[in-house]
């Protein structure tokens, strides 16, 4: 029986929380292609944010902008996304931008995701958006 998207995402949080950021990533981009592949566009928006935050961990900011620019749109795209979802992705790409040099581009993503965070209450994300 195939792994379902849910399965792997399951399995990479669960790597992640137990230090293998490698293994976690592999799981999560193992996610978005079976996503991808199934027309599952919430499940790859989810898996695409997750590689994003683990290449920029592992200072691969190239990588970590191209899927949070996807999954972005991909939130974008579908009505039912949460905010805060849309938030996370934003900050993403905005952290991807720094790295690679283009903190212009990035200010306008910081202020959007900082309106987002706010509307979700999430005080702590507002204020490192307002930071940067």
């Amino acid at each position: 029986m195939p792994e379902s998207v849910e399965k792997l995402i399951a399995q990479a949080y669960a790597l992640r929380r137990a230090g293998d950021a490698v293994a976690a990533e592999a799981a999560y981009s193992s996610a978005a292609r079976l996503a991808r592949s199934t027309g599952d566009a919430p499940g790859l928006a989810h898996a695409l944010r997750h590689v994003s935050d683990l290449a920029r961990e592992r200072d691969a900011p190239a990588g970590a902008l191209a899927a949070a620019r996807e999954a972005a749109d991909l939130y974008r795209s579908d009505a039912a996304a949460k905010p805060l979802d849309l938030a996370n992705s934003l900050r993403l790409q905005a952290l991807a931008l720094e790295a690679l040099g283009r903190r212009a581009e990035s200010l306008p993503l910081w202020e959007e995701a900082a309106i987002l965070y706010g509307q979700a209450g999430v005080a702590v994300a507002v204020a490192e958006c307002e930071r940067r």
